[in-house]
């Protein structure tokens, strides 16, 4: 298993699997294409040693001067549940906390996401309370989620 940057020839296959994951809630072509050139981290895990064989994927961008946001993260239905997400979601703080400008790191997760909602916090991410409505293009709502990088 191995956990690379994204590159540009990444892009069919990021795009698969978000259509996959994502459905009626998947970015799009263009907006993948965007965020593989304007991405404070665009990590890919690879479990073969086939270029086709990326299970997950994790990108943050910076949002604010100090604060980074989690845009997107997801792991291919067949390999959840097997802590994949987990080490995933690890690296990926874990270089965030290097960046000593970046103190805080903001995702969003579909309200009925139980798992998901579970794996951040058990990375200390907190809830807010304020459900954001019809967040995603399926309507769906959302709840804004938060780490102080102190609490890693």
């Amino acid at each position: 298993m191995k956990i690379k940057n994204v590159k540009f020839w990444d892009l069919k296959q990021l795009y698969q699997l978000e259509q996959k994951v994502f459905e009626a809630n998947a970015f799009s072509k263009d907006l993948l294409k965007k965020l593989i050139f304007n991405n404070i981290l665009f990590l890919k895990l690879k479990i073969g040693k086939f270029k086709k064989d990326m299970y997950g994927f994790i990108v943050a961008i910076k949002d604010n001067r100090d604060r980074a946001n989690i845009v997107n993260f997801l792991i291919n239905p067949e390999f959840q549940n097997k802590g994949y997400g987990t080490l995933l979601l690890q690296k990926a703080l874990e270089y965030l906390k290097r960046l000593k400008e970046i103190t805080k790191i903001v995702l969003n997760v579909q309200v009925s996401n139980n798992i998901a909602i579970k794996l951040y916090e058990k990375f200390n991410f907190k809830k807010d309370p304020n459900v954001l409505e019809n967040y995603y293009q399926s309507g769906e709502s959302a709840f804004l989620m938060e780490l102080n990088i102190a609490s890693l």
